[in-house]
């Protein structure tokens, strides 16, 4: 027996160690990912606002993109409004009459 205790003392000393190493890199590998959770929870925080953002700053072009639109189509309705009621004899009539009746 005596010629093994040293072994013996040597493996216990190690057994402690290890367990001991094991865990403290336990206890920080936890810690470690509750850093990381936390951070791509914020991470994901960061994204949803600018999606938010993005989504917003779509809808005012899209609307702005309407508004050019009804503007544009009322614009060629009365200009091809006008040009087609010019081809009209009577349209073109009364408006020489109108501008008869301007001059006296």
């Amino acid at each position: 027996m005596q010629d093994y205790l040293p072994y013996i003392v040597s493996v216990l000393c190690a057994l402690i160690s290890g367990i001991s190493s094991y865990a403290i890199a336990r206890k920080q590998a936890k810690n470690d990912i509750k850093v990381i959770v936390k951070q791509h929870e914020v991470d994901l925080e960061a994204l949803e606002r600018k999606h938010q953002m993005e989504l917003e700053k779509l809808n005012l072009e899209h609307a702005h993109q309407l508004e050019l639109q009804a503007k544009d189509f009322e614009a060629n309705l009365s200009s091809s409004l006008l040009t087609e009621a010019m081809k009209m004899p009577e349209i073109r009539q009364q408006i020489s009459q109108g501008i008869k009746k301007g001059k006296r």
